[in-house]
């Protein structure tokens, strides 16, 4: 996050739907005006992607960079389509942690569960990347924290909608069977 924070524009807005990804975000960023950031509350997830494309409707001569993990994302990725279709320079930083980390961590505080059933991206794995490109959206992954602010100053600087596949440490796992 502090890679990502000390490379955001001024004038940047902020779509923050990182969740558990990003939940230091706010810690790293000033918001220098009332519409800089645009944040969730109350826990709703899957709004991300087709925020950014309001607010960079909204506001066409700010840089808009969205934050989001990759669960919430699967919810509305067809927004992303709108994003290429629109030729919208947002910046999309998608925080990889091949699963509903959120939802696992609310399992585990509230229930007690950490039988995570339909929760874990994997066997096939989601290429989210590749996902974007379908949807005409330039993209790449990155496994390399040093390879990110590269990644991040060119989508920065390119003026159609690009994203950055992070990939990040998964989430609590599946308790061992009894």
């Amino acid at each position: 996050m502090l890679q990502l924070a000390e490379s955001i524009p001024e004038n940047a807005i902020i779509v923050d739907e990182g969740l558990t990804g990003a939940k230091n975000l706010l810690g790293f960023v000033p918001l220098r005006d009332r519409y800089s950031y645009f944040g969730m509350v109350s826990g709703g997830i899957g709004w991300g992607i087709a925020a950014a494309v309001g607010v960079q409707l909204a506001q066409p001569d700010r840089p808009v960079v969205a934050v989001l993990g990759d669960g919430s994302s699967l919810y509305s990725p067809q927004a992303l389509w709108s994003a290429a279709h629109l030729n919208l320079p947002i910046t999309f930083v998608m925080l990889n942690n091949r699963g509903y980390r959120i939802l696992k961590e609310r399992l585990i505080a509230f229930h007690g569960d950490d039988r995570f059933i339909g929760m874990d991206f994997d066997a096939p794995t989601i290429d989210l990347a590749g996902l974007a490109r379908s949807l005409g959206v330039e993209a790449q992954t990155v496994t390399n924290p040093k390879d990110f602010a590269q990644s991040f100053d060119t989508a920065l600087t390119d003026s159609r909608p690009r994203l950055i596949e992070v990939m990040v440490e998964p989430g609590p796992q599946r308790r061992a069977p009894n």
